[in-house]
């Protein structure tokens, strides 16, 4: 009787201990990451007799978790490319809506400008045309400084995301490391694993991958390795490794990552970063809001330099030579400003060609020191920009050749930011500077705060001095050669005015320039450049005034490109020649165009082309997430599909293990009855 009454009594433990599994799934169908789990019930040891082996029932032999570890796996993986995605459409979008805007685009407002400019050339006398002039160029300047603070803001947001994301990983990577060791201890004590711990750190894993690329390595049966985005080692064991985001060696306005061991050693993984939210937002940074910064400040620069070259070809309603319109794009607070990583005390700023703006790259660069010789590379992709003739030489000449390599590639110069055009050479050669050059290299930021930079000019105080007049030539003239001033006398006093020289005209006979005053005839001013048959181009007209005070009249002639009977007007200052060739920088090709004259593209091109780049990077980053989530569901799907709780499943396995419970009663009842049945017998 005892054999089957242990028999009945295996049963209703097992039976027990299924109801408690199958109760416990059902508790848990809405808990993230709760594998379904199975109560393994097995045979007991059978008895030997004479008359065969006979069971004594059954046990649990264990409780296990019913997993696919590759579809954990590829939840992992497929979230981590969602939240990458989504992380990088959140702020591209951001990005697409204050560039496309009606409101806020920066087109809208060169495009006012333009036609503000273009009013004032065709009625250069008129005192509101000229206000508007001021209005426009003032409301340029906002809406440019504008679009540089809202992206300013966001590249802080950025910062603040690193933050908030470096300090989550931190925590979950903590959480981690301590199951890892709760389950080596219940482990151990037990000898039966704890699947309920398995399941939450497989739920921190996967929390972990939303916020980056996880990777997760047995280390044994119990503990696991971790490492997040290219490899990088966060978790080994019990063993944990820090994340932190710090403001960036080189530009304190961007922040970059670095793991901390558990010695306390720091090295730099910024690069190494890749998927989930801080991947996005850091491919975003890269790959979106730092080139539109460099492309915005580029068309800034750009903008004023040219308009700046163009107003000083003119003369006032004063007679006086047009001076900045836009304030100087190579003041000393700007030059030092473009060297974001060395203080503002130090000797190093960059100076823009002003006569070289078509060469000025939408780039950064690290500036690199290499076997004593310095090397340039872009700051993002890492290749190899140094200038033809590098690397140069440690040296003064060899800081000499290099900025003479770099202004005709890239237009501009390394200097110490002072004052002149250009400044002295950055002292390079000294140890001063140097040590802001090693490990990662100085960064270079020709224009990434080029918007900001963008004024009116201080020396426009008034709108007399906006210079619509110039030099216009007869409609009849066969050549294409165009002149402006290159300067007027060196004395504030002297002008065209006081020099009686308005009206004058220069005519060309096929070899020499002359002067004509305004009756026709030839003046005694001297014409100091003899044109050739094929004068150089951007050849210099010196006329000399008679004043004895060494004023010359400097005129510019454009190319080559001037026939015999041309003739040029000095206009007076109801002209507006000057205005016209203000109006059309509109459609001039100012970006990245050769010295030819060929190629490139205008403002207003450029910056649609800029639109346009981030509106398809917002688009495709908003399929990717779009795909992604569908993937991501199918992934989800197969896990429930191996490891979630099924309600009907589990409906079902509660009637039949609670059968099972019931008849395994009713054996312990038998043999009850048949004990007592014997009992009694003996007793008679």
């Amino acid at each position: 009787m005892s054999d089957l009454l242990g028999i009945g009594l295996s049963g209703l433990r097992t039976s027990r201990n299924n109801i408690s599994v199958t109760g416990h799934n059902i508790s848990n169908i809405d808990t993230p990451g709760y594998s379904r789990q199975r109560a393994v019930q097995v045979t007991n040891p059978a008895f030997g007799t004479g008359q065969g082996y006979f069971g004594s029932g059954s046990r649990t032999q264990t409780v296990e978790r019913i997993i696919d570890q590759y579809t954990i796996h590829q939840v992992r993986v497929d979230t981590s490319r969602v939240k990458d995605h989504e992380a990088y459409l959140r702020n591209a979008s951001e990005l697409d809506s204050l560039l496309a805007n009606e409101n806020s685009a920066l087109g809208n407002a060169l495009n006012g400008f333009f036609e503000g400019i273009q009013s004032a050339a065709n009625d250069p006398l008129s005192k509101p045309a000229r206000q508007l002039v001021f209005s426009q160029a003032d409301s340029v300047s906002q809406r440019f400084k504008t679009a540089q603070a809202r992206l300013t803001d966001q590249n802080n947001n950025l910062n603040t995301q690193l933050r908030t994301y470096a300090s989550k990983i931190n925590e979950l990577s903590t959480g981690i490391s301590q199951i890892n060791k709760e389950i080596v201890v219940y482990q151990g004590t037990r000898n039966q694993p704890p699947n309920d711990l398995f399941d939450k750190r497989d739920e921190l894993l996967r929390e972990l991958s939303e916020i980056v690329d996880v990777n997760v390595q047995e280390q044994d049966a119990l503990n696991i390795n971790v490492s997040i985005g290219n490899g990088i080692p966060l978790i080994t064991g019990e063993n944990v490794n820090k994340l932190e985001a710090v403001p960036g060696r080189n530009d304190k306005s961007r922040y970059e990552i670095n793991m901390i061991d558990s010695r306390g050693s720091k090295m730099h993984i910024t690069n190494e970063i890749a998927g989930g939210e801080m991947g996005g937002v850091l491919r975003y940074r890269s790959d979106t809001l730092d080139p539109a910064l460099n492309e915005m400040g580029r068309i800034a620069i750009v903008f004023a330099g040219e308009m700046n070259n163009q107003h000083k070809a003119g003369t006032d309603l004063n007679g006086d030579q047009g001076v900045n319109l836009f304030k100087d794009i190579n003041t000393v607070e700007f030059q030092l400003d473009r060297i974001t990583g060395i203080q503002r005390t130090a000797p190093a700023g960059v100076w823009i060609d002003p006569e070289g703006l078509n060469k000025l790259p939408a780039n950064e660069f690290h500036l690199k020191e290499r076997g004593g010789s310095y090397v340039l590379h872009d700051s993002v992709t890492g290749r190899d920009m140094t200038p033809a003739g590098g690397p140069f030489a440690n040296t003064p000449a060899g800081v000499t050749a290099l900025n003479n390599a770099l202004q005709t590639t890239y237009g501009f110069r390394l200097t110490d930011g002072s004052v002149g055009n250009p400044p002295a050479d950055m002292n390079l050669s000294t140890a001063g500077i140097p040590e802001y050059i090693q490990g990662s290299g100085m960064l270079i930021s020709p224009t990434r705060i080029g918007a900001s930079q963008l004024e009116r000019s201080p020396e426009l105080s008034d709108t007399n001095k906006i210079a619509l007049a110039g030099i216009s030539g007869a409609e009849n003239n066969t050549g294409t050669a165009k002149l402006v001033y290159g300067q007027i006398g060196t004395p504030a006093a002297f002008n065209l005015q006081t020099a009686g020289l308005s009206g004058y005209q220069i005519s060309y006979d096929g070899a020499n320039y002359s002067v004509l005053d305004n009756a026709g005839n030839a003046t005694a001013l001297a014409t100091g450049f003899v044109a050739n048959a094929a004068p150089a181009v951007g050849g210099v007209l010196t006329i000399t005034n008679a004043d004895g005070a060494g004023n010359n009249l400097i005129i510019n002639v454009s190319n080559n490109d001037t026939q015999a009977g041309d003739i040029w007007t000095l206009e007076g200052t109801a002209g507006g020649e000057n205005g016209a060739g203000l109006s059309f920088l509109q459609q001039a090709k100012l970006i990245e165009s050769k010295d030819d004259g060929t190629g490139g593209a205008s403002l207003g091109e450029t910056y649609s082309m800029l639109v346009e780049q981030v509106g398809i990077k917002t688009s495709e980053s908003r399929t990717a997430a779009e795909v992604g989530i569908a993937t991501l569901n199918q992934s989800i799907a197969m896990r429930e599909s191996a490891s979630g709780v099924n309600m009907d499943e589990e409906a079902g396995n509660l009637i039949r293990f609670q059968q099972a419970y019931m008849a395994s009663t009713q054996v312990i009842s038998t043999a009850q009855k048949l004990f007592d049945t014997l009992i009694s017998s003996v007793g008679r």
